[in-house]
Parts: C-alpha cells; sequence; structure tokens
C-alpha cells in the first residue's frame, strides 16, 4: 500500500494544482454547458436527463454551430465551433491476497501491481449534425500493450407523434455499436454495470454468459430502438464479428477473420431489450429484460466446422434517489444461459450447460463527494470436466463455474469528473470450490483483491 499511497498523493497534488470547475473539462460537458452532474449522479450512472440525453443521440447542445452557407439547401451542414474531443484516465495499483505461482522459475511473482496509466482513452462525444452523434472511445491498454476501440456508439434520433396510442411525442432512433447493452441507457446492464472500474491484472474467473461482456470489441451491432409514452423502452439489433482492435504483436490478427479469432459469430446475432421506466419527483425506477442468442465457433474450428448456441435471458432493476446532498442507487442484474455445445470439437463434456449469473448493487453518495458501493455476487452452472478442467490458478478441481462474494468499495470525488477509490473483492467461492479450487492447493480467497484507483476525464 505504501506505493499506491504515493501515488495517489502525487496525482492528487497535481490535479489541485490545475484544478477548474468541472464543468469545462469532459466533451458532454461543453457541448451542453452544464455541469457533469446534470447527467450523472456519480460517474458513469446516468440521472434520467443523462438517459434522455443519450436516447436523443447526444444532440443536446449550446455551442455554436458552422452552417452551410448555401441557404438553398433543405438539409444544411451544422458542425459544433469546438470538437467535442476528452481525454480518459485511469492509474491504479493492485494487491492479491496471495502470491500466484511463477512456473518459469520454480518461485513466486510479486502480488503487488501499479500501473500508471492502467488505461488511456481518447473520446470522440457529441453531436456530429443534426439528429445525429457519438460516443467514441479510443483506449490504450498498457497491460498488453494495445490499441482498440473501445465501448463505442454512434447514433441517429428523432421524434415523432402518435397521438391515436397516447403517445404524441416519441423517440426513435438507430444505434451502431460494438458491444452488447453498451447503447442502454441503464447501469443495470453489463456494458455499464458496477463495477464501473476493475483491475486488469486480478485472477479472472473461468465462466462468462456471453452477454456479460464476452462479445464486447469483438462485434458490431446495428438496431433501432423505441420511447414510447416516456416510459417504455423497445430495441431490437443484431450482431455480427467485427475485428476493432490492433495489437503491436506480429502474431496479430490482421484481414479477415479466421479460426485464429476467438468468439467469432456465425452469422447474425439478434438481440432484444425492452424496459419500463417510472419517474416521480426525486425518484427514478426502472425494470426490463434482455437477452442474446449466437452462435459461435469454437476457437480453432473453420467457418464451416462445428459451433456452439448461446441463448441468453436476463432480467434488471434499477432504482435512483437523487436529493440535494444525498444520492442513493440500487442495481440488480440477473443472466440465464443455456449452451448447446458440439462436443465433437472436444471442448464441451456435455452437449448442453446452463449459466446463471446474480448481482445484486447498492451504492451512496453524500454531496457528490464522498460515498462508496456494495456488490454482492454469485455464479452458478452446470458440471463439466472439459470446459472448466483443472489448472493452476484458472482451473477448476471440481469442474464447474461456480463463483460468489462480494465487491466494496469506498470512492472520493474532489472533482465531478475525478474520482479516488478503494475496491476490495473477497470470494467465498472461486471456480467451484472454497478450498484447493483448482487442484494445486490455491483457494478462494487467495485471488481476494485489493485495488487502489485514480480515474479522471478531461
Amino acid at each position: 500500500m505504501r506505493g499506491a499511497g504515493g501515488l495517489l498523493i502525487a496525482v492528487a497534488l497535481l490535479f489541485l494544482a490545475a484544478a477548474r470547475p468541472a464543468l469545462a473539462t469532459p466533451g458532454f460537458a461543453r457541448q451542453t454547458g452544464v455541469a457533469c452532474e446534470a447527467c450523472h449522479t456519480v460517474f458513469p450512472e446516468l440521472t434520467p436527463f443523462g438517459r434522455l440525453f443519450k436516447l436523443n443521440g447526444y444532440v443536446f447542445s449550446n455551442v455554436k454551430q458552422l452552417q452551410d452557407i448555401n441557404t438553398k439547401r433543405e438539409s444544411t451542414l451544422s458542425l459544433g465551433e469546438i470538437a467535442p474531443i476528452g481525454v480518459q484516465l485511469q492509474a491504479s495499483n493492485t494487491t492479491l491476497a496471495h502470491t500466484i505461482p511463477d512456473a518459469a522459475v520454480n518461485d513466486v511473482s510479486q502480488k503487488n501491481d501499479t500501473q500508471f496509466p492502467q488505461a488511456l482513452s481518447i473520446f470522440y462525444t457529441g453531436k456530429i449534425s443534426e439528429n445525429l452523434g457519438a460516443f467514441l472511445q479510443l483506449t490504450w491498454n498498457p497491460s498488453n500493450n494495445s490499441v482498440g476501440i473501445d465501448n463505442s456508439d454512434l447514433r441517429f434520433a428523432d421524434h415523432g407523434d402518435l397521438s391515436m396510442l397516447g403517445s404524441p411525442d416519441f423517440i426513435y432512433g438507430i444505434t451502431l455499436n460494438n458491444n452488447p447493452t453498451s447503447q442502454d441507457v441503464w447501469n443495470s446492464t453489463p456494458a455499464w454495470g458496477y463495477p464501473f472500474i476493475v483491475t486488469n491484472v486480478g485472477v479472472p474467473t473461468n465462466a462468462h454468459a456471453q452477454i456479460d461482456g464476452t462479445l464486447a470489441q469483438n462485434s458490431a451491432g446495428l438496431g433501432g430502438y423505441l420511447y414510447l409514452f416516456n416510459h417504455l423502452y423497445v430495441e431490437l439489433s443484431g450482431y455480427r464479428s467485427a475485428q476493432t482492435g490492433t495489437t503491436n504483436s506480429v502474431t496479430g490478427n490482421v484481414g479477415p477473420l479466421d479460426s485464429t479469432t476467438a468468439n467469432r459469430l456465425n452469422g447474425l446475432a439478434p438481440y432484444w431489450r425492452v424496459a419500463w421506466q417510472q419517474d416521480w419527483q426525486r425518484n427514478s425506477l426502472s425494470f426490463g429484460t434482455f437477452g442474446i442468442r449466437d452462435v459461435v465457433h469454437a476457437l480453432g474450428v473453420g467457418e464451416h466446422g462445428p459451433a456452439n448456441t448461446f441463448t441468453d435471458v436476463a432480467f434488471d432493476a434499477q432504482y435512483q434517489y437523487i436529493g440535494d446532498d444525498n444520492i442513493f442507487s440500487v442495481y440488480a442484474t440477473y443472466i440465464h444461459e443455456n449452451q448447446d455445445l458440439n462436443t465433437a470439437t472436444g471442448a464441451a463434456a456435455n452437449p448442453t450447460d446452463r449459466l446463471n449469473t446474480a448481482r445484486l448493487t447498492g451504492s451512496y453518495f453524500y454531496d457528490r463527494k464522498y460515498g462508496g458501493s456494495l456488490q454482492i455476487f454469485s455464479t452458478t452452472g452446470t458440471t463439466d470436466t472439459l470446459l472448466f478442467a483443472p489448472a493452476p490458478v484458472v482451473g477448476s478441481r471440481k469442474g464447474k463455474p461456480d463463483n460468489q462474494g462480494a465487491v466494496v468499495e469506498l470512492d472520493y470525488l474532489p472533482w465531478l469528473n475525478t474520482k479516488l477509490g478503494v475496491q476490495y473483492t473477497a470470494f467465498s467461492k472461486f471456480n467451484g470450490a472454497t478450498s484447493n479450487y483448482d487442484g494445486f492447493g490455491r483457494h478462494a480467497s487467495d485471488n481476494n483483491t485489493l485495488f487502489v484507483f485514480i480515474w479522471t476525464a478531461f
């Protein structure tokens, strides 16, 4: 913790020396001319206004627009005078409860890791033209020295009139994005769900549903949505495999996607989303369902080879209270995945498996400066001794995907665009067991992780 404390103090002093009002920092705030708190409770959680801003295509603006000089045109050029460019910086220190064995030298590796930066992103965020806006993120990840397109969303939105159905004004739009649920406006879905920031160097669990980040930045989706009666959101999209990142490795994937590409979709994967939102006074409540069905080729299998079919059906709910001083939020997410597996590849022992993921999160902040979050999580599923085989650290002695535990986080925001946090993840079960889960003597609690971070956008 000594190195982490020095890093936090040094960076905090740097920001103190250059402090300025928060409304002059991120690109959306520059475009709208309002402080970050209009769209966010504590970033990246959205407020009701922030959700409407996104549904309307990121185009609300008080920035003077450059217009086409040809007045005879019915459709004119409309560009903001200031390019909506932003930068995001994350720095962190991670400490594991127990070191990871280093097989190369028959020793143990260092269990403490500092990353400065952990990630560095450049954004283009905001209005492109009338009814057209974007949230585009390019990220450098030093842990594997890769540069790629992060969560990104390009959308068109407009308003219509369905007075005969009781919705005199409704929003309709088209979204093009690279991660199922990244286009969503609620923080109870995976792409923008809690934990909002995680370590790059923790020990990963061995099972994740397709919609729970597996297809992130490996796919591209196009779809349409409606927001009716100021309550009902409906969306239908389709995703295909897409290579959206590059790496400096000479073995990096270039050209068309082939059998060396993980999670390669076969054809179009349909995605659906239905949600209902109710706002009253300082409260907001939403609940809904979302899901995807995708056919995926296993790694090393060609275009006409065997494939696995995944069907994810999820349910979510979110509650917010936004007071003058007190902000309280609760998120709940449940994902059920059916897996129809082609055992001809030898990668799975069962023709069908299931995976269930549940998360319940509560957060509280005072004066948008001091607060924290608590999450309990659980993953359970079918025993499959080939999918989840014994292996040092990342394997499963019981052949099970089960994980259980909690995440506790304390945050301090000296400014609305800067967050300093301490996060602790504790596992009561990891990859199917509490003790000796991998078959090589490692326990679930050995992967408990202390994560200290700084997160700022300007």
